[in-house]
């Protein structure tokens, strides 16, 4: 009998998400955790500092995750956007960077710094005040999606069986604005103030994400990503239900039966359950405080059998402030939660740059 592939591994438990019967037949009977690290935030650290620690050297993240012995988990991003019509100007250095848009109705302007997770923080917003909204929407309408089948195609070719590749969608409507617009306390209080204008703004980046996802089904991923950042202290369940729930539903609806993935960045008891009930196949980001509100038999209460949860480990633990004791505590408390069905064990929600090789691959050595 041949071995079963790490990447059917991986597909297996996202598969068997939304089934329990399925679940109780096929993975029941094994009790060995699955440990994924998700390394996208690690590397590119790491690659763009050329500060790889001793032996995790790599040209490329699978090559990393082959070398220390991990399955590879690989977000692609099988598109490219374009704002058709606009003139666009970017700027950038080592910690600062700034986008401005130009249209008829004035200039707006976005700028990131660089964080001490390492990943890039947003300063300032585009749109704060509905004075700006006109300009926004001129954005929003000159938004354009091209699919970019080569970028899966090299994915699929590099990660092979020892993995999964998830094609990364954009950010749903809701969650883009917020994040990447309006801010999320300008962009709440619009939201309250001018919620016809906002949906207005959402409907059309629906439009374009939904036809961009149409196009994206044939290309030879293994699951499809929604990189939203889920928090449940900003996003409220009337709010998920309204403007996040439907788009979920035609995502999940659209895939043809491939798993939908979602991340997360925050508390999500309240929102786990609804998650479950839109399709959505998996979250990732699923931990108990300081970095979120649920340890993976927590929500696995609130979520019922329909949602693979992947996490269980802060990132904290990781990290060298953490003393060792306290480290093998919730590593053992994790690892205990993991060995059940429809969980995968990881670092929520992704390993961070200053993370201790040896921690990671003790994790790695006790879920075999």
């Amino acid at each position: 009998m041949l071995a079963m592939s790490t990447r059917t591994r991986i597909l297996e438990r996202f598969g068997a998400a939304g089934s329990p019967a399925a679940r109780a037949s096929g993975e029941a009977a094994a009790p060995a955790a699955l440990f994924l690290p998700d390394l996208t935030l690690w590397y590119r650290w790491h690659k763009e500092r050329s500060s790889f620690p001793a032996g995790w050297e790599g040209r490329s993240l699978p090559e990393v995750c082959r070398r220390r012995g991990f399955p590879i988990w690989l977000p692609v991003r099988p598109w490219r956007l374009e704002y058709r019509g606009l003139e666009v100007e970017t700027a950038g250095s080592d910690d600062v960077r700034e986008t401005r848009w130009h249209t008829s109705a004035g200039t707006l302007l976005a700028r990131w710094t660089l964080g001490p997770d390492g990943d890039w923080w947003q300063t300032d917003y585009p749109a704060v005040s509905a004075e700006q909204l006109p300009a926004a929407r001129q954005i929003v309408d000159s938004v354009v999606y091209h699919p970019d089948p080569e970028a899966a195609e090299r994915a699929r070719h590099e990660v092979g069986e020892d993995g999964v590749v998830a094609l990364e969608l954009p950010m749903r409507p809701l969650s883009d604005l917020l994040h990447s617009f309006l801010g999320w306390s300008d962009g709440l209080l619009l939201l309250w103030e001018q919620p016809d204008t906002v949906r207005e703004l959402v409907a059309v980046l629906e439009e374009k994400l939904q036809e961009l996802i149409a196009a994206l089904v044939a290309l030879p991923g293994d699951l499809f990503l929604s990189p939203d950042n889920l928090d449940g202290q900003f996003v409220s369940p009337d709010m998920f239900a309204e403007h996040l729930a439907p788009s979920y539903q035609a995502t999940t609806a659209a895939l043809e039966g491939r798993p939908l993935v979602v991340h997360a960045g925050g508390p999500l008891r309240p929102l786990l359950s609804q998650l479950a009930g839109c399709g959505v196949a998996g979250v990732e980001g699923i931990s108990g405080p300081p970095q979120s509100d649920a340890t993976l038999s927590e929500a696995r209460e609130l979520a019922g059998a329909g949602l693979t949860l992947w996490g269980g480990i802060v990132q904290d633990a990781v990290l060298a402030a953490t003393e060792e004791e306290d480290f093998q505590r919730a590593l053992a408390a994790a690892l205990d939660q993991a060995r059940q069905p429809g969980m995968i064990l990881g670092v929520a929600d992704r390993v961070p740059p200053e993370a201790v090789p040896e921690r990671l691959e003790a994790v790695s050595r006790a879920s075999l």
